[in-house]
């Protein structure tokens, strides 16, 4: 047997399961997860008025080792993988094409349409895996391949380089790697979180108030109306708001005027190209970047999973199913 933490029914906290082993079949693989994050999209899942099947087993990124194979993966048991949310495209698209396949039509992304990686056990396809080594360190890992992964591709989106100002909203488990990959690419940063214990990971220099026309581009690192609101008034004229963090539940509106005479772009970021996650697993062995975790046992989910709408601890939530 093998446990998971799934959500049963609407608006309800998910529940602690056991359920066979599953099975790989041609193209997959099994993979047993050492580390899983756990953030503020899953907690999106839990605010849903219906959910896309039941059980629905949350997680979006994972750390794990390859216990066994459907053929056709090119991945030896023992491996140890990340594993991103994105299971499947079509590949044959203009976006699959330009490196854009997170936003194909007919993607398929675990939590979503196939079972997340909040399970000791999952099984995914060669289109989730991303080669580690031994020596990569699961619980610093995790929160690479869809937090780590898109907060990289957030900066990037910006079009912003050395010597510009970027304001960051949120300093969570998203943001306080937007402010480290920020950092590393030579960017002034400006944060800013109602949470003080959550805005330290930002270190004081960075600290400061979010003024009208204060920064060059801002990056939303969480999913709040207010927050992009005050990311249209922060940004200077011809400035970027990258929308890096969702939610199924949150609308935001903005004054068409305002936006298009200042000249403000809004930009989506989820995920990224392979490149880009390539470059930040490389920053991330160098030290340049240190995801922030806090740890969590999988059977302490249901009842510690209110952390995420209450807040209590710093960075990235990582729940290790085996301890």
């Amino acid at each position: 047997m093998s446990s998971c933490v799934a959500f049963t029914h609407p608006r309800e906290a998910p529940v602690l399961l056991e359920r066979e082993v599953p099975t790989c079949g041609p193209g997959e693989v099994l993979v047993r997860v050492e580390a899983c994050g756990l953030g503020a999209a899953d907690f999106g899942f839990f605010q849903l008025d219906g959910l896309p099947r039941a059980p629905m087993i949350p997680g979006l990124e994972a750390v794990g080792l390859v216990e066994a194979t459907g053929g056709g993966v090119g991945v030896a048991v023992g491996t140890r993988v990340g594993l991103a949310p994105l299971a499947a495209t079509c590949g044959g698209c203009g976006l699959c094409g330009r490196g854009l396949e997170r936003w194909c039509s007919r993607v398929e992304l675990h939590a979503w349409h196939r079972d997340g990686f909040l399970a000791q056990h999952v099984v995914t396809t060669g289109s989730a895996l991303v080669p580690l080594t031994m020596e990569d360190e699961p619980t610093r890992f995790a929160p690479l391949f869809a937090t780590g992964w898109t907060a990289f591709s957030a900066v990037r989106a910006t079009g912003m380089g050395r010597g510009h100002r970027l304001g960051v909203i949120g300093v969570g488990g998203l943001g306080h790697l937007v402010v480290q990959v920020a950092r590393a690419a030579g960017l002034e940063v400006r944060a800013h979180d109602v949470d003080p214990a959550r805005l330290s990971l930002a270190g004081a220099s960075a600290t400061g108030p979010l003024e009208q026309d204060s920064v060059d581009a801002v990056v939303v690192c969480t999913p709040s109306t207010q927050a992009i609101q005050q990311a249209a008034r922060a940004v200077r004229r011809g400035g970027t708001v990258v929308l890096a963090a969702t939610s199924p539940s949150v609308r935001f509106d903005l004054s068409l005027f305002d936006t298009v005479m200042r000249g403000v772009t809004l930009a989506p970021a989820f995920l990224g190209t392979r490149s880009e996650l390539g470059e930040l697993i490389n920053l991330v062995r160098e030290g340049l970047i240190t995801p922030h975790t806090h740890a969590l046992a999988l059977a302490e989910v249901p009842t510690k999973f209110w952390m995420l709408r209450d807040g209590g601890f710093t960075g990235r939530l990582v729940v290790s199913p085996t301890a």
